[in-house]
């Protein structure tokens, strides 16, 4: 009897470990489940299509042509129209912004060049940093015009949830690579300029995220449409030169983002290799 249930107990541990290790074999990181959901598509509607990415949401985006626009020529065009900028009008080609010189802080503020040197963990506190932000910013910040282009972007965002959904649809950023430098992040949401769907304007209550929302009505609903996003040459980028860039989404999970490159990454779209958007 005893010899019997040694076995049992034998076996019960047995089928235990093979149990975690089916698991953990089947276990998927967050860039395993984007892989799998991401795919190569076929010619549509006369343009080439990369491929479809998938967020960590529910859309799909499938790029399908760009243009660039210089800020010089941002006023001369009259295809982007001034209705669909988020601003309700065509940015002037001197567009102003605000800008602050870390540089020049970090010169004149050893504490402040060594928290900045290490990636935030020497110099200052959390709560020192923030202080000393909050009266030196204003020093150092001027209204500035940077050297900008435009990205306007034809995509097709299909909504994969179940339900009726509103969704942000001013997700994707774009990357640049100068020859073998490390990629740079040329956009986040506050790029984002143009959008010619807007289902709420802008100027009804000043909200300037509202503009990008999109309500879906089901799954598979589908939209096609023009995203336009504002890159600025403060960015570590010289947008005068020939760069390579990429449209999709940054590394998530335990990814080593030091690491990351858009050029081989299934997770991003080479803009130079789509086609140029038919003329208005």
């Amino acid at each position: 009897m005893k010899k019997a249930s040694l076995i049992v107990m034998a076996l019960f541990v047995v089928a235990s470990v093979i149990g975690v290790m089916v698991i953990e074999k089947n276990r998927k990181s967050p860039q395993d489940r984007f892989l799998e959901t991401s795919q190569t598509v076929k010619q549509t509607d006369g343009y080439v299509p990369v491929k479809i990415l998938n967020n960590e949401g529910n859309l799909q985006y499938e790029f399908l042509s760009y243009e660039f626009v210089d800020d010089k020529d941002i006023e001369k065009q009259t295809k982007y129209k001034a209705e669909y900028f988020i601003e309700g009008k065509v940015p002037p080609s001197d567009y102003v912004v605000k800008w602050t010189d870390f540089d020049a802080m970090a010169r004149d503020y050893p504490k402040f060049d060594e928290w900045r040197k290490s990636d935030c963990s020497k110099g200052m506190t959390e709560g020192e940093y923030e202080e000393f932000m909050r009266i030196h910013e204003p020093e150092y910040t001027v209204d500035k015009h940077i050297k900008t282009k435009y990205l306007f972007v034809r995509c097709r965002i299909t909504y994969t949830g179940a339900g009726r959904d509103t969704a942000w649809l001013a997700q994707p950023h774009v990357f640049a690579m100068q020859g073998d430098s490390r990629a740079l992040l040329l956009s986040a949401g506050a790029s984002y300029c143009y959008f010619d769907h807007p289902q709420k304007a802008l100027w009804e209550d000043g909200n300037r995220e509202d503009f990008f929302w999109y309500k879906f009505e089901k799954e598979g609903d589908s939209l096609e449409c023009i995203l336009g996003i504002r890159l600025r040459g403060d960015r570590g980028v010289d947008l005068s030169k020939d760069n390579s860039y990429y449209i999709g989404f940054e590394p998530v999970g335990s990814d080593d983002e030091d690491n990351f490159n858009p050029a081989i990454d299934a997770r991003c779209v080479s803009i130079n290799d789509l086609p140029r958007e038919k003329e208005a």
